[in-house]
C-alpha cells in the first residue's frame, strides 16, 4: 500500500516540476521575444565572422601572389577561390535563415504548433524558426527547428495535451505559446 502511494506521490511530484518549469519559462511572454532576437545575434556575429574570413583569404591569395609565378601560385589561388565559394555559399544560406527570421512575428501568441511557436514536447523546448539547432538560452536548452523539419510537420496544428507519432516515438504536446 505504501508503495502505491509513494509511486502516486513521486508522480505528481515530477509532474509538477515539470508545469513548474513550463510557467516558469513561459511566464514571460518576452521571452519568445527575446529568444528570436538572441538568434538574430547568433546569426548576424556569425555572417560577420564568415565576412572577416573571407576577406582574410581573398587579402592572403593576393598577397601571395605578388613576387610569385608558376604552377605553385596558381594552385594556392584556386584553393583560395575554392574556399571563398564555400564561404560565400555559407554566408548565403544565413542571410537566408536571417530573412526567413525577420518573417516572423514573435510577439505572436500561438495556442497551436505553427511557425514562430515555441513548445515543449517530451520535456524539451522547441523553437520553430529556422533550422539553427540546439542552443542555451536564460538557462534552459532550446531546439531551433525549421517549418520544413519532420518533427515540425508531424506537430503542425497539433494543441496542448495532444500527440504526435514520429519514427515510432510518441511526442507529447506539453506547452505552446
Amino acid at each position: 500500500l505504501y508503495s502505491g502511494y509513494f509511486a502516486f506521490m513521486n508522480v505528481c511530484f515530477v509532474k509538477s516540476r515539470i508545469y513548474e518549469k513550463i510557467g516558469l519559462f513561459l511566464q514571460d511572454m518576452l521571452l519568445k521575444t527575446r529568444l528570436h532576437e538572441h538568434l538574430f545575434q547568433l546569426l548576424e556575429t556569425r555572417i560577420s565572422e564568415l565576412s572577416v574570413l573571407r576577406t582574410q583569404i581573398s587579402h592572403d591569395s593576393t598577397e601571395s601572389g605578388k613576387g610569385s609565378a608558376g604552377d605553385k601560385h596558381e594552385v594556392g589561388i584556386a584553393l583560395a577561390q575554392l574556399e571563398i565559394e564555400k564561404i560565400d555559399g555559407q554566408i548565403n544560406l544565413l542571410q537566408q535563415q536571417h530573412a526567413a527570421l525577420k518573417r516572423i512575428d514573435a510577439q505572436q501568441a500561438h495556442t497551436q504548433i505553427q511557425t514562430g511557436s515555441i513548445f515543449m514536447c517530451n520535456e524539451q523546448w522547441f523553437y520553430c524558426s529556422i533550422a539553427f539547432g540546439q542552443l542555451e538560452f536564460e538557462q534552459t536548452s532550446v531546439f531551433c527547428l525549421s517549418p520544413e523539419a519532420p518533427l515540425y510537420l508531424a506537430l503542425k496544428g497539433k494543441k496542448v495535451g495532444e500527440n504526435a507519432l514520429l519514427n515510432g516515438k510518441t511526442w507529447k504536446i506539453e506547452a505552446v505559446s
